[in-house]
Protein backbone atom coordinates (compact mmCIF):
# COMPACT_ATOMS: atom_id res chain seq x y z
CA UNK A 1 0.00 0.00 0.00
CA UNK A 2 1.26 3.56 -0.72
CA UNK A 3 2.38 5.24 2.13
CA UNK A 4 0.21 8.44 1.41
CA UNK A 5 -2.88 6.03 1.16
CA UNK A 6 -2.10 4.50 4.06
CA UNK A 7 -1.22 7.63 6.39
CA UNK A 8 -4.68 9.24 5.14
CA UNK A 9 -6.35 5.95 6.09
CA UNK A 10 -5.06 5.99 9.93
CA UNK A 11 -5.98 9.31 9.76
CA UNK A 12 -9.02 8.61 8.69
CA UNK A 13 -9.18 6.18 11.54
CA UNK A 14 -7.87 8.40 14.04
CA UNK A 15 -10.98 10.44 13.74
CA UNK A 16 -13.52 7.81 13.50
CA UNK A 17 -12.48 6.86 16.59
CA UNK A 18 -12.30 9.98 18.20
CA UNK A 19 -15.93 10.32 17.06
CA UNK A 20 -17.05 7.11 17.53
CA UNK A 21 -15.66 7.84 21.74
CA UNK A 22 -17.56 10.94 21.66
CA UNK A 23 -20.86 9.11 20.18
CA UNK A 24 -20.33 6.04 22.94
CA UNK A 25 -20.44 8.58 25.87
CA UNK A 26 -23.34 10.56 24.27
CA UNK A 27 -25.29 7.11 24.19
CA UNK A 28 -24.24 5.54 27.48
CA UNK A 29 -24.60 9.09 29.65
CA UNK A 30 -27.18 7.50 31.55
CA UNK A 31 -25.58 4.27 32.58
CA UNK A 32 -21.86 6.08 33.65
CA UNK A 33 -21.45 6.05 37.57
CA UNK A 34 -21.62 9.74 39.27
CA UNK A 35 -18.14 8.84 40.50
CA UNK A 36 -15.47 7.89 38.06
CA UNK A 37 -11.83 7.33 38.05
CA UNK A 38 -9.71 10.58 37.20
CA UNK A 39 -6.02 9.33 37.47
CA UNK A 40 -4.75 5.98 37.37
CA UNK A 41 -1.44 4.91 39.01
CA UNK A 42 1.10 3.04 36.96
CA UNK A 43 -0.53 -0.62 37.68
CA UNK A 44 -3.76 0.69 36.51
CA UNK A 45 -5.42 1.26 39.30
CA UNK A 46 -7.50 4.47 40.25
CA UNK A 47 -6.07 6.73 42.85
CA UNK A 48 -8.43 9.71 42.01
CA UNK A 49 -12.02 10.11 41.57
CA UNK A 50 -14.43 12.70 40.45
CA UNK A 51 -17.31 14.06 38.55
CA UNK A 52 -18.56 11.58 35.93
CA UNK A 53 -18.50 15.26 33.72
CA UNK A 54 -14.88 15.44 33.90
CA UNK A 55 -14.70 12.03 31.06
CA UNK A 56 -15.37 15.34 29.19
CA UNK A 57 -11.96 15.99 29.12
CA UNK A 58 -10.34 13.42 28.17
CA UNK A 59 -11.40 13.09 24.53
CA UNK A 60 -11.19 17.06 24.42
CA UNK A 61 -7.86 16.26 25.04
CA UNK A 62 -7.20 13.66 22.71
CA UNK A 63 -8.77 16.28 20.22
CA UNK A 64 -6.27 18.93 20.61
CA UNK A 65 -3.16 16.67 20.71
CA UNK A 66 -4.37 15.20 17.21
CA UNK A 67 -5.18 18.83 15.96
CA UNK A 68 -1.67 19.98 16.80
CA UNK A 69 -0.09 16.32 16.11
CA UNK A 70 -1.81 17.10 12.21
CA UNK A 71 -0.98 21.04 12.44
CA UNK A 72 2.73 20.03 13.00
CA UNK A 73 2.96 17.09 10.03
CA UNK A 74 1.93 20.11 7.82
CA UNK A 75 5.40 22.04 8.45
CA UNK A 76 8.18 20.30 7.78
CA UNK A 77 10.54 22.44 7.99
CA UNK A 78 9.70 23.24 11.36
CA UNK A 79 10.78 20.00 11.98
CA UNK A 80 13.78 19.40 14.74
CA UNK A 81 14.90 16.12 12.87
CA UNK A 82 18.38 15.67 14.37
CA UNK A 83 19.81 15.17 10.98
CA UNK A 84 21.00 18.08 8.12
CA UNK A 85 18.55 18.21 6.14
CA UNK A 86 19.49 18.15 2.81
CA UNK A 87 18.19 18.39 -0.83
CA UNK A 88 19.33 14.99 -1.26
CA UNK A 89 17.89 13.17 1.67
CA UNK A 90 14.83 15.58 2.47
CA UNK A 91 12.06 14.06 0.97
CA UNK A 92 13.21 10.10 3.11
CA UNK A 93 13.96 12.26 6.34
CA UNK A 94 10.65 13.97 5.92
CA UNK A 95 8.79 10.94 5.51
CA UNK A 96 10.20 8.99 7.93
CA UNK A 97 9.18 12.14 10.86
CA UNK A 98 5.79 12.22 8.98
CA UNK A 99 5.66 8.70 9.56
CA UNK A 100 6.32 8.47 13.24
CA UNK A 101 4.16 11.35 13.19
CA UNK A 102 1.18 9.86 12.08
CA UNK A 103 1.41 6.21 13.95
CA UNK A 104 2.44 8.42 17.02
CA UNK A 105 -1.77 10.23 16.51
CA UNK A 106 -2.38 6.74 16.25
CA UNK A 107 -1.41 5.36 19.38
CA UNK A 108 -2.12 8.58 21.25
CA UNK A 109 -6.04 8.48 20.04
CA UNK A 110 -6.21 4.42 21.16
CA UNK A 111 -4.33 5.57 24.13
CA UNK A 112 -6.88 8.16 25.27
CA UNK A 113 -10.04 6.44 23.86
CA UNK A 114 -8.68 3.65 26.26
CA UNK A 115 -8.96 5.41 28.98
CA UNK A 116 -12.17 6.93 28.37
CA UNK A 117 -13.83 3.61 28.56
CA UNK A 118 -12.25 2.40 31.43
CA UNK A 119 -13.19 5.68 33.49
CA UNK A 120 -16.70 5.75 32.21
CA UNK A 121 -17.28 2.21 33.18
CA UNK A 122 -15.20 2.77 36.59
CA UNK A 123 -12.86 0.09 36.33
CA UNK A 124 -9.38 -0.33 36.47
CA UNK A 125 -6.77 0.25 33.17
CA UNK A 126 -5.33 -3.24 32.29
CA UNK A 127 -1.98 -4.07 33.73
CA UNK A 128 -0.97 -4.72 30.31
CA UNK A 129 -1.65 -1.36 29.33
CA UNK A 130 0.95 1.41 30.53
CA UNK A 131 4.21 -1.38 29.66
CA UNK A 132 3.15 -1.76 26.23
CA UNK A 133 1.87 1.94 25.44
CA UNK A 134 5.67 3.35 26.53
CA UNK A 135 6.82 0.26 24.52
CA UNK A 136 4.94 1.33 21.12
CA UNK A 137 5.12 5.00 21.48
CA UNK A 138 9.21 5.06 22.69
CA UNK A 139 10.08 2.34 20.03
CA UNK A 140 8.25 4.00 17.38
CA UNK A 141 10.40 7.53 18.01
CA UNK A 142 13.48 4.81 18.80
CA UNK A 143 12.81 3.15 15.51
CA UNK A 144 12.07 6.75 13.33
CA UNK A 145 15.35 7.88 14.83
CA UNK A 146 17.65 4.80 13.76
CA UNK A 147 15.77 5.43 10.33
CA UNK A 148 16.76 9.40 10.58
CA UNK A 149 20.43 8.67 11.39
CA UNK A 150 20.49 5.96 8.01
CA UNK A 151 18.48 8.20 6.05
CA UNK A 152 21.35 11.36 6.26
Amino acid sequence: MNKKILYRVINILCLLIMIGTIVWLVAIWDKIPEEIPTHFDYAGNPDSYGSKTEIIVIPIFAWILYGVMAFVELIPGAWNTGVKVTPENQARVYGIIKGMLVFLKLYIVCLFTLITIFSALAKSLPVWLLPVELIVIFGTIIVSIVRLYRAR
